[in-house]
């Protein structure tokens, strides 16, 4: 009963995420005119990377603010220090914590 129900959640997030996509993109057309999108991080974005993914092991950090980005840098210098074979990857949503 359990998966047949986590099936139909997932079913309809799938379904509301298609259905809303082009609400998604007005939003971001609109913060981009209002100069909170850097035009270079427009296609990552919309799910088009600027970069290749690089082979091996790949590593992802994402801050959402500022402060999450700046706390993530000491953890990412060790995991690098540990681990210097990974590719780490950090996203960010705001344009401050670039």
């Amino acid at each position: 009963m359990a998966i047949a129900r986590g099936k139909l959640v997932y079913m309809a997030y799938r379904g509301l995420s298609y259905g809303l996509s082009p609400l998604m993109y007005l939003h971001l057309q609109w913060h981009k005119l209002r100069g909170l999108e850097h035009p270079l991080r427009w296609p990552d974005r919309l799910g088009r990377p600027s970069l290749p993914r690089p082979p091996g092991p790949l590593l992802w950090f994402h801050a959402v603010s500022l402060g999450e980005g700046m706390a993530a840098i000491p953890i990412i210098k060790c995991c690098f220090e540990r681990r210097p074979d990974i590719n780490i990857l950090m996203t960010t949503t705001t344009l401050s914590a670039l």
